[in-house]
C-alpha cells in the first residue's frame, strides 16, 4: 500500500473516529466539570471549587456505600474465581469422555445465568427468596426448618445479593478460564507427568501460573462490574432494608435523582472511578511482579 493510499484511508476513517471520541469524551468531561459546580436541579450552576469533593469524602452515606460495595466484592469475587476455575477444569477433563455436542449443551446451560438481563435476575431471586411463598422457604419446609425473611434483615439481604451475584457471574469466569485452558500448550503438562507430579502439584505449579493472564482479566473485569452493580440489586432489594444493600451506584443515583444534587453526584462518581483505577492498577502491578518472579 502506497503512502497516498494509507493517507486516504485515514481521511475516510478520521470523521468517524472524531464522532466516536466526542461521544465518549464529552459526557466524561461534562461530568468532571459539573463536580466543581453547585449544580442543583432547577437552579443555575455556580462555581464551587472542591466543596463537592470535600462533601463527598465526608458524607457518611457515601462512605457507607463504598464500604459495603468493597466488602461485597472482597467476598463474592474470590468465590466466583474459585468456582469458575473449578468448573473449567472439570469441563476440560470431561472432553476425553463426553461427546462434544453434549458438552456444548452443558456449556450453554451453565452460561445461561450470565446472559439473563440483570433486572430479570434480580426479580427472579426476589421471587425465590419471597417469605412464605418463595422456593427457598419451600425447600426449608421440606426439611422442617422455619421460614426465613431473607430480604428483611441486613445480613440476610447482603448474603442473598452475594449468592445472586455468584450465580450470575461464575459462568463469566468459567468462559474466560476455559478459553485460557484451551489455549495452553500440552508440553508443560506432559513434562509434569513425566516428572511424576501429582494432580494438585500440576495444578498449583503449572496450570495456575499459566492461567495468570486469564485470571487477571477475569478479576479486573469483575472488580469493575462490582463497583457499578445496580440493576439486579435495585430489582431485588432497592438498596434495603435500610441502607444494608445501598451499593455505591445506588447511592449515586439517590444523590443525583432524589436529592437532585448533580455536583456532589459527579464528585462521588469520580471518586469511585479513582478507586476502580487503583484496584485494577494494583492487580496488574501484582500480576506483573509475580510474572517476573
Amino acid at each position: 500500500m502506497s503512502k497516498e493510499d494509507r493517507l486516504l484511508k485515514w481521511v475516510f476513517v478520521l470523521p468517524a473516529l472524531i464522532v466516536i471520541a466526542g461521544l465518549m469524551a464529552y459526557p466524561i468531561l461534562y461530568a468532571f466539570g459539573t463536580s466543581f459546580t453547585t449544580y442543583l436541579f432547577g437552579k443555575p450552576a455556580s462555581p464551587a471549587g472542591l466543596l463537592n469533593w470535600q462533601y463527598a469524602m465526608e458524607d457518611p452515606l457515601f462512605l457507607h456505600s463504598v464500604g459495603i460495595t468493597l466488602g461485597y466484592a472482597v467476598i463474592a469475587i474470590p468465590i466466583e474465581l474459585a468456582l469458575g476455575v473449578g468448573l473449567a477444569l472439570v469441563f476440560r477433563d470431561l472432553e476425553s469422555y463426553v461427546p462434544p455436542k453434549w458438552l456444548g449443551v452443558a456449556r450453554a446451560v451453565i452460561i445461561l445465568p450470565f446472559v439473563i438481563m440483570p433486572t430479570v435476575t434480580g426479580i427472579i431471586w426476589r421471587l425465590i427468596l419471597m417469605p412464605q411463598a418463595g422456593l427457598a422457604d419451600y425447600l426449608f419446609s421440606l426439611v422442617h426448618l422455619q421460614p426465613v425473611d431473607w430480604l428483611g434483615n441486613g445480613i440476610g439481604a447482603m448474603a442473598s445479593v452475594i449468592l445472586m451475584d455468584i450465580w450470575m457471574w461464575v459462568p463469566f469466569v468459567f468462559v474466560i478460564v476455559f478459553a485460557g485452558l484451551e489455549a495452553l500448550s500440552d508440553e508443560p503438562f506432559e513434562a509434569a507427568k513425566v516428572d511424576g507430579a501429582t494432580q494438585w502439584q500440576t495444578f498449583w505449579h503449572v496450570t495456575l501460573p499459566l492461567l495468570k493472564p486469564a485470571l487477571l482479566v477475569a478479576v479486573s473485569l469483575r472488580t469493575i462490574d462490582a463497583l457499578r452493580i445496580f440493576d439486579q440489586v435495585y430489582a431485588m432489594t432497592q438498596g434495603g432494608p435500610g441502607d444494608a444493600t445501598t451499593f455505591v451506584s445506588i447511592q449515586l443515583s439517590k444523590t443525583a435523582f432524589s436529592n437532585l444534587d448533580f455536583g456532589v453526584a459527579s464528585a462521588e462518581l469520580f471518586l469511585v472511578y479513582v478507586i476502580m483505577l487503583l484496584l485494577v492498577g494494583g492487580y496488574y502491578f501484582v500480576g506483573k511482579v509475580g510474572y517476573r518472579a
